[in-house]
């Protein structure tokens, strides 16, 4: 790529990051468009994992009133929506309530009034993330201190919960709850965000290298970056501003907020390190698929030199030459081909390629200690699909499909293996986190969750079929294990 383009991309990029705080981004965020999503059984095992996280045992006791409370706030949430979307302004192309008692979602927008007085930290009436905590808060105050009420007095379970969320013993129901967080989905936190925003307004900026020179792609852009150490693949997946909030474990919640802010330093500290030293951009020079800016004018000098005597019919006289078409940025990448081959030496295929290959020949050679099992090209696989996995199906998530709420489905999905069938193809097993997404198979869940549309084998398979596409596999097979 064009170093000046990128030197100059990057200076853009720090001042967005210093003059832009999560903080100030957030407060303008609050302002946009959010769609609030709600699925008992998904909240049901956020509860249950955030007891579980402060190391509240749970028996079969606890676990059935957590439930039983849980339907009460599903009722009361469902029923306070309903208010508010009556007198509720329609909204083109917008349709702000749909779905069950059970699963539903809300579109909240700044004229969206729900007759409750804003949290002091709140921008008055105009701010929506505000809007969703002041709509379940009721709902949700009932719920945690029925929680709290079902442990036995002086017990070690509510001791442990009253330490954890800082409640006296006698505290009532006139405080907040605390086990629930309003969290944004995964992938589009407000980093991420603020990220995607960043990169959008400066990268078609950066060109490629060479006289006709193009702006580069999303993904030759991220990968040439990550080259350089800067990893800003965290960003969110969409330009899409808005919202999508659900209610989950506050502790969870927390740890994603941190470990965000860590990958944003990282990348910010990277970005700083190379503006301090410009000569370190030196390194691209040499990008795979690109011809450096030397490469570039080798041969364009040698193609000059030699055309004229390509074009003369003279016996006596021979032009020999390397290769003088200049590559520019490109995902595949072509070997330079030697007038003269070397015996023994083969040119190196892609793992899967490989693979199948030792298993369709036929002749018996000898093995060569250097030389690769299938199995070992099948394990290769399974680790490079299983490292774009979760990001794919999170991508692929959306009405009428799953929906990404917390993210846990879409980082539970797992290559387990990678088998040959008799006719030389890869099948790839997978699994995912069966409770509670199970219940939206076809053929072991139940309405409204098994709906046909929701069946999480065709999206994992999907997703899988998509990064296969990406790696050249050809035809695989998938299967759930």
């Amino acid at each position: 790529m064009s170093t000046q383009s990128l030197l100059a991309f990057l200076t853009k990029l720090d001042k967005e990051f210093t003059e832009n705080t999560p903080e100030s981004k957030r407060l303008e965020y609050n302002l946009n468009t959010h769609t609030f999503t709600y699925d008992q059984n998904v909240f049901i095992d956020e509860m249950l994992g955030e007891l579980r996280s402060k190391s509240i045992r749970l028996t079969k006791k606890r676990e059935t009133e957590v439930k039983r409370l849980a339907g009460f706030f599903s009722r009361d949430l469902y029923n306070a929506l309903s208010k508010i979307n009556e007198t509720a302004k329609a909204k083109n192309g917008v349709t702000r309530f749909k779905g069950s008692e059970i699963s539903f979602s809300f579109v909240f927008t700044t004229d969206i009034r729900t007759g409750k007085t804003p949290n002091n930290w709140a921008q008055g009436q105009a701010d929506v993330f505000d809007k969703i905590k002041v709509s379940y808060s009721d709902a949700y105050r009932k719920f945690f201190f029925g929680i709290k009420a079902s442990f036995a007095k002086g017990s070690k379970a509510l001791q442990k919960f009253n330490k954890n969320y800082n409640l006296r013993e006698e505290q009532d129901i006139q405080s907040k709850g605390k086990m629930g967080h309003s969290g944004h989905a995964e992938g589009e936190g407000v980093i991420e965000t603020m990220t995607r925003e960043f990169f959008d307004k400066h990268a078609s900026t950066v060109y490629s290298k060479g006289v006709n020179s193009t702006p580069l792609t999303e993904s030759q852009l991220l990968s040439d970056l990550n080259k350089m150490g800067v990893d800003i693949t965290f960003m969110r997946s969409t330009s899409d501003m808005t919202q999508n909030i659900s209610l989950i474990g506050a502790g969870g919640n927390i740890i994603a907020g941190s470990e965000m802010k860590k990958l944003l330093n990282e990348a910010k500290k990277r970005i700083k390190q190379i503006l301090d030293n410009p000569a370190m951009l030196n390194k691209m020079m040499d990008l795979e698929g690109s011809d450096s800016f030397r490469t570039i004018k080798k041969k364009q000098t040698r193609k000059k030199a030699t055309e004229p005597f390509k074009k003369l019919k003279n016996p006596d006289i021979t032009v020999s030459a390397k290769d003088l078409t200049v590559k520019h940025s490109k995902k595949t990448v072509k070997t330079e081909k030697n007038s003269k081959g070397r015996k023994g030496v083969k040119p190196k295929g892609s793992i899967a390629v490989k693979g199948l290959a030792a298993l369709a020949s036929t002749k018996k050679t000898k093995r060569r200690p250097t030389q690769k099992s299938p199995l070992q090209d099948m394990l290769k696989l399974a680790v490079q699909i299983n490292s774009k996995l979760p990001q794919t199906v999170r991508k692929n998530m959306g009405t009428p499909a799953l929906n990404n709420v917390t993210g846990r489905f879409a980082n539970s999905t797992q290559v387990t293996d990678v088998q040959i069938t008799p006719k030389g193809f890869p099948s790839v097993g997978y699994t995912y986190q069966k409770g509670p997404y199970q219940v939206f198979e076809e053929g072991l869940g139940s309405p409204p969750w098994a709906n046909g549309y929701r069946d999480p084998r065709e999206l994992i398979d999907k997703s899988i079929r998509e990064i296969a596409a990406e790696m050249a596999l050809g035809r695989i097979y998938t299967r759930r294990v």
